[in-house]
């Protein structure tokens, strides 16, 4: 109890129980909240101590007790950084733990390397090769030491392994009497070839790979790509077959300039479509082929697969559409913009032009790509058939039967035109639009030149559904643009799967009206109905 005593006559530390500072002086000149019940602690364990008497004549030292146990309270006392090298100690156990563990499941495996990754590894036939030793450019002046370089290069003094005289004679007579094309060795895509130097061999499919830096810097594609060691153990012959027998892609430019013939709108009040030739209106992708790859009207690329331009004429401009169908317009588009996607298959290129006989007739131009389809049949191309239209009844006719199946509209050409590489009166267009009224319930900012009018009007259909409206708006309009809550009449093409309407057109307010109305959709029959 004189210890208690002695450290009541001590002034307190103003810190309590959260002082950190643990020094011999510091203790012994001012008192904490736990000095007494540690030096009691520590009196009781030293009297039941056996061996020893009961009362000691030495002082007992300050202990704070460190717990091991996870998640125990270790106390005030205990600093942030003795917490965090415990942590630290802690996850290092663990992770020592884990790689043992690791090693006992995967035998040899790499610390760090998945069991998938092993077996992967495991599965290959590791073949190992000494490769020949090429004269150091430096030789005599070479200073460099390392293991590396002096396995891969032959330095003053040294000399090849007689193995490897023997053969070279073996593979000289292989190289004249065997084909060029066989390879020295076999490497198949379960082999593993190891170079003594360090670098390693595989293939996988047509793709022949090393890890040295000669064939990972290489910027050409990977089946053209070789190097020393792959012509050392294929043989030279062999590999300058392969790499000239792989086929090159042509460069094609991401963006060209297009110019192809645009139509303008049919007015039967002033045109007279009779002795015109009709073809239907495909509701597809405009597609302009310059004898490598497929552009649009804005002169972007679409990179179809190879297998499906393999038919295309070299020689000859097309001006056609990719299209997948009647009324299947988006799921075309996303498969246009899918670069070499294997649901090109589900859509063909309709050609019903070319600019290449620009200066010719239409009726000749339609011939050249008729006499190409029949001779080289061409498995992903179709050729657009063009009618004679006769009178303005035949016209309405097809109109409406191509509008029953889904189809867009008609195309109507001039007789013995030219390709105008512009928007021409000699190219008309025939389409039927849905009128129907809508409820205007925003106003959306424009952009560019309309910066600060309105850009569109933000309408509300009677089904529920919400759709922008901006074309058809004029400048006194974009202004004064029609209140929240009026009705107005617009106009589209159809709707889309959502049910949104499609290339929407505003027409004016009306008055007449307080409620939106939506249009009667046509019901779209069968071709053979």
């Amino acid at each position: 109890m004189a210890s208690a005593a002695a450290a009541k006559a001590k002034p307190k530390c103003k810190y309590g129980g959260k002082c950190y500072r643990k020094n011999k002086a510091h203790l012994e000149q001012f008192a904490h909240d736990d000095d007494t019940d540690t030096e009691m602690k520590n009196e009781d364990d030293v009297k039941k101590e056996p061996g020893t008497s009961g009362a000691s004549t030495s002082k007992p030292k300050l202990v704070h007790e460190v717990s091991q146990l996870d998640g125990e309270d270790c106390g005030p006392w205990k600093t942030r950084l003795q917490k965090r090298k415990s942590e630290d100690e802690e996850a290092a156990l663990a992770e020592v733990l884990c790689l043992k563990r690791r090693k006992t499941e995967e035998g040899d495996a790499k610390p760090g390397l998945s069991r998938a990754a092993s077996v992967k590894k495991a599965k290959k036939n590791i073949k190992h090769f000494k490769a020949k030793k090429e004269k150091c450019k430096y030789w005599s002046k070479c200073y460099r030491k390392e293991k590396a370089h002096l396995a891969e290069f032959l330095h003053p003094g040294e000399k090849q392994d007689e193995e490897d005289d023997e053969d070279a004679k073996d593979e000289e007579p292989r190289k004249k009497r065997g084909e060029p094309q066989d390879p020295l060795r076999d490497l198949t895509d379960d082999d593993c070839v190891k170079f003594n130097t360090g670098y390693t061999l595989e293939k996988d499919g047509d793709v022949y790979s090393c890890t040295c830096a000669g064939w990972t810097g290489q910027s050409v594609e990977k089946e053209q790509r070789t190097c020393k060691h792959l012509k050392e153990y294929l043989g030279d012959a062999f590999e300058t077959a392969r790499v000239s027998k792989a086929k090159k892609k042509a460069y094609v430019p991401q963006h060209i300039t297009v110019n192809v013939l645009l139509a303008h709108k049919y007015d039967e009040k002033t045109h007279n479509p009779i002795g015109w030739w009709i073809s239907e209106k495909l509701d597809g992708v405009r597609a302009f082929w310059n004898g490598k790859c497929f552009y649009s009207r804005l002169g972007n690329a679409f990179y179809a697969p190879s297998w499906f331009t393999a038919d295309l004429p070299k020689n000859m401009h097309l001006d056609g559409e990719l299209f997948g169908g009647r009324g299947k317009f988006q799921s075309t588009v996303s498969i246009v913009k899918n670069a070499e996607c294997d649901d090109y298959k589900k859509i063909k290129y309709h050609v019903f032009d070319t600019p290449t006989l620009a200066s010719k007739p239409f009726e000749e131009r339609i011939a050249a790509i008729k006499d190409y389809f029949e001779e080289k049949k061409p498995k992903y191309a179709h050729f657009v058939e063009h009618t004679k239209c006769t009178s303005k009844k035949q016209l309405d006719d097809m109109l409406k039967y191509v509008l029953d199946r889904g189809g867009e509209g008609l195309m109507i050409r001039k007789p013995k035109s030219q390709y105008e590489r512009t928007r021409s009166t000699t190219l008309l267009k025939i389409k039927k639009f849905y009128d129907a009224e809508a409820v205007v319930i925003g106003h959306e900012k424009g952009k560019g030149r309309n910066q600060f009018v309105c850009g569109a009007l933000r309408c509300r259909m009677a089904c529920g559904v919400e759709f922008s409206c901006g074309s058809g708006l004029s400048d006194k309009d974009r202004k004064n643009p029609p209140k929240i809550g009026s009705i107005i009449t617009y106009k589209f093409q159809e709707l889309t799967k959502g049910g949104h309407p499609r290339f929407p057109t505003y027409l004016g307010i009306r008055i007449d009206m307080t409620e939106p109305k939506d249009a009667e959709i046509r019901q779209v029959k069968d071709d053979d109905s």
